[in-house]
């Protein structure tokens, strides 16, 4: 499936914040790049930073600085969005309101996130980090919670390698030393000073980013221990290169560790951030990696690396990248799916939606309908000052309709979707645009209602998805779920 469907990226990252956010965004932008065009959006970045994101990604859009206390800053994506973008938030900075802002226009949103400090608005919520209970967010109704390593955001190297059999790389011992590509508390060199009297027959791999501000210190501690090898700013294909060298890895608990665990060995991760709580856990806890301390690598590797390479395969399969591009395909279908209203040429199409029996069984009305009476119906309708008559199409073909009948300030609604589009999970999100729409065309309404059988399924989950509260029922129908929409 080829679509040219606009993905806009929205992190930051400099040697002050760290680069965990960009990564692991650009991460998810290459197993997403060959079916969507990936842009991405970011305050100020210097220029490694740019050439390393323009690997990845088709376009680059440039913020100027605005801090997340200021008014603009829930505003800084508003030129760029609209209902035909998908957008993705990886920050700890991107609150209720900033996510508030991109759904009031319509945008597919999803957060990539490991706090779960604030509610969230979102369509789609990812949290690689494994142990993640839904009752830890707080979301809306409609939001879907994708939880744990099958959605891990691997590069591309290390996916392949998680399919690969790992074995206990030959020759001198390697030991991977990797705290994060900016490691702004400097943990790098502490660890590397640990180590230098305990591991004096390995060769002790130290991995740096760009955006690493101690260099200088860490170049002249290294000058004088001649078993300590640098590299900096390495690509993805020479990152794994190097951990298949190294049966031993100790790492930071971030996305280095799940790309080592990837590619299997001996792991011992630390915490060095606050939002490393989760992953640093449920790494731990699962025995995919074990508690850095400078007295446990004292231990016999050959046999520990067996037992955890067979265990990191069990949670890592490299097929995260294919589910992923699942979930995003099926948020294409929002963004492809628009509301126009409906005209006298639908006539025949109404006419046939409204007598599917499927329809006719969840109707109040239970009876087929008949021609002539549809169209003195559906022309009264289409003449109705309070009436709101829209057709919902996906990709331009004709998919649902949605109709609004408006007393004073109060609308009641009448949705139905057609046979070939029933099942893709649209309900919610037709209810969804719909409301928008609505609230365009008609600012008096301040009261949305509806009616539906206790018996149809689909269409009492699409309303609760939509953000619906139960109601007393109605007089005519007490049998029914009553639903109401109180709207801001």
């Amino acid at each position: 499936m080829k679509t040219n469907r606009r993905i806009i990226f929205r992190a930051d990252g400099n040697s002050r914040i760290g680069l965990g956010h960009v990564v692991r965004s650009l991460a998810l932008a290459a197993m997403l790049r060959d079916e969507f065009e990936c842009v991405f959006a970011i305050q100020e970045p210097d220029e490694a930073l740019k050439e390393q994101i323009l690997q990845t990604c088709h376009g680059l859009i440039t913020l100027p600085v605005c801090a997340p206390s200021e008014e603009r800053f829930s505003y800084e994506l508003a030129a760029y969005i609209s209902e035909e973008e998908i957008v993705v938030l990886d920050g700890y900075n991107f609150g209720s309101e900033y996510q508030q802002t991109i759904k009031s226009r319509d945008a597919v949103l999803v957060c990539l996130d490991d706090l779960h400090a604030y509610p969230f608005v979102a369509d789609v919520v990812l949290n690689q980090a494994g142990g993640v209970e839904a009752s830890n967010y707080r979301t809306a109704p409609y939001t879907k919670l994708l939880p744990g390593p099958e959605y891990a955001l691997l590069r591309a190297p290390f996916l392949k390698a998680s399919k690969t059999v790992r074995e206990f790389p030959n020759g001198q011992l390697n030991i991977l030393l990797n705290l994060g590509g900016a490691d702004p508390d400097n943990h790098t060199l502490h660890i590397a000073r640990e180590l230098a009297d305990k591991l004096t027959g390995a060769t002790i791999q130290v991995v740096v980013g760009s955006a690493y501000k101690h260099l200088p210190e860490l170049q002249d501690w290294l000058s004088t221990h001649k078993n300590y090898k640098l590299h900096q700013n390495l690509s993805a294909a020479d990152m794994q290169k190097l951990m298949e060298r190294c049966a031993i890895a100790i790492t930071s608990a971030s996305g280095v560790a799940y790309e080592y665990a990837a590619v299997g060995g001996v792991l011992f991760v630390k915490q060095t951030a606050a939002n490393q709580a989760g992953l640093y856990k449920f790494l731990t806890e699962t025995g995919i990696a074990q508690v850095y301390t400078s007295e446990a690598l004292k231990q016999n590797f050959l046999t520990q690396f067996e037992v955890q390479v067979a265990l990191q395969r069990q949670y890592f399969d490299g097929n995260s990248d294919e589910r992923l591009r699942q979930v995003f395909r099926q948020l294409s279908q929002i963004t492809n799916l628009t509301l126009r209203n409906a005209t006298i040429v639908d006539l025949q199409l109404v006419f046939d939606w409204n007598n599917d029996p499927e329809v006719r069984q969840h109707s109040f009305n239970p009876e087929p309908i008949l021609i002539e009476n549809h169209t003195r119906w559906y022309k009264t309708k289409l003449e109705d000052a309070n009436c709101k008559f829209y057709i919902a199409e996906v990709n331009g073909t004709p998919a649902a309709q949605i109709r609004y009948d408006m007393n004073g300030d109060t609308a009641t609604i009448s949705y139905l979707i057609s046979k070939g589009f029933r099942g893709r999970g649209l309900g919610h999100t037709i209810l969804q645009k719909g409301i928008s729409k609505l609230k365009r065309e008609a600012q008096i309404i301040k009261t949305i209602v509806g009616l539906v059988q206790q018996d149809n399924i689909a269409s009492v989950r699409a309303f609760e998805k939509a953000g619906f509260a139960y109601g007393t029922p109605d007089k005519k129908h007490p049998d029914a779920h009553r639903f109401v929409l109180q709207l801001p």
